[in-house]
């Protein structure tokens, strides 16, 4: 659901409370006025919904229109919805002239919501003219009972989450290749994650990436790859286990935090010119010093990633590598791709890169 700031904000006299909606109705029926009640969770208003309210204003004297409440939308429609929450929702509706009154309802089923409002007429779209579902039917029943019927309108039918989904798949969002460092980038250890047996403590996530990854995946359609050199295998801090271990560990959580990534790929090399520079100071595993690496700068272990997910760099609008070392710069010049360099930056900064 949307953070939405200062609900309050948006009052409405339209907008009754539960309790007061019960006694006017009851009032009005007295009154001999026929009242019509549309039930749902009414989420990202539109069209459909706008006619739906139309059409049943015209079978009624005075309309209501009954919001459920956040917690049985999630229920029922699962993760991520509503995307408005009730209160905002019960504005919207009771915003359009031809809805008299919008309360929000805190039931799990329509019967209960029908047994307290009693209103003269439940009236649903024409969707429902000959459903016989076990939950249809207890409302027919409910409806009854009051005193009341169920009546139906005649207007197409459109769907939120077709809606949602339609926005989501079909509209042209650009794709973008994200290509992103893991230390010093996704975590702040930038020291040979992995050599101390107790790395799982010592681990920290790089916040400001961490939430700038969130952000790029809510404006365009990303694929995420993660590339990363890890020397310390040559070195013989850590073996191939480890670094297999602590991506997987890391996979894990920010799969917990809403970002998905499609491939990790690692570099356990070093360059023979490199080693043969530094054998003075430090000793190598000779197993995984090599002539040619895929190390960084190098593109291979971005093609790698891409042919294990089927995909091709001409398949996205953009490339981007996000990165905080001269090796994640070259290979985004070696990529003809956009580099970030994320060292030291907080998210406002970073958010005004792309």
């Amino acid at each position: 659901m949307l953070k939405v700031t200062s609900i309050e904000a948006y009052n409405s006299n339209k907008v009754m409370e539960f309790s007061d909606a019960i006694k006017l109705i009851a009032k009005l029926r007295s009154e001999n006025k026929k009242v019509g009640l549309c039930h749902g969770g009414f989420d990202l208003l539109h069209p459909g919904h706008i006619i739906h309210f139309e059409s049943a204003k015209k079978l009624c004297d005075v309309l209501f229109v009954s919001i459920t409440s956040d917690r049985f939308v999630s229920d029922r429609k699962g993760s991520g919805r509503p995307v408005f929450p009730d209160k905002l929702r019960a504005y919207a509706a009771a915003s359009l002239e031809c809805v008299d009154y919008s309360v929000v309802t805190d039931f799990a089923k329509g019967t209960e919501i029908l047994d307290l409002l009693k209103p003269s007429y439940y009236i649903k779209g024409p969707d429902y003219i000959n459903k016989t579902t076990p939950g249809i039917t207890a409302e027919r029943e409910a409806i009854a009972k009051v005193g009341g019927e169920m009546i139906y309108t005649n207007d197409p039918t459109l769907s939120t989450t077709e809606i949602i989904q339609y926005v989501k798949n079909e509209m042209d969002i650009e794709n973008v290749l994200l290509i992103v460092d893991r230390d010093g980038t996704i975590i702040e250890n930038n020291d040979f994650l992995g050599k101390n047996a107790d790395w799982m403590n010592e681990m920290k996530l790089n916040e400001p990436v961490i939430n700038y990854l969130s952000y790029l995946q809510t404006k365009y359609r990303t694929t995420k790859v993660v590339v990363t050199n890890q020397a310390g295998v040559a070195r013989g801090y850590y073996d191939e286990n480890a670094v297999e271990k602590i991506n997987s560990h890391l996979h894990s959580i920010l799969q917990k935090k809403g970002i998905k990534i499609e491939s990790w790929k690692y570099c356990p090399d070093v360059d023979s010119a490199y080693a043969e520079l530094k054998k003075n100071e430090l000793s190598f595993v000779p197993n995984f010093v090599k002539d040619k690496t895929k190390r960084k700068p190098s593109p291979e272990l971005v093609m790698e990633a891409l042919k294990d997910i089927k995909k091709d760099l001409a398949d996205f609008h953009h490339i981007i590598v996000i990165g905080d070392r001269d090796e994640d710069k070259q290979l985004a010049d070696n990529l003809k791709a956009k580099f970030i360099d994320v060292k030291g930056k907080s998210y406002q900064e970073l958010i005004k890169y792309f």
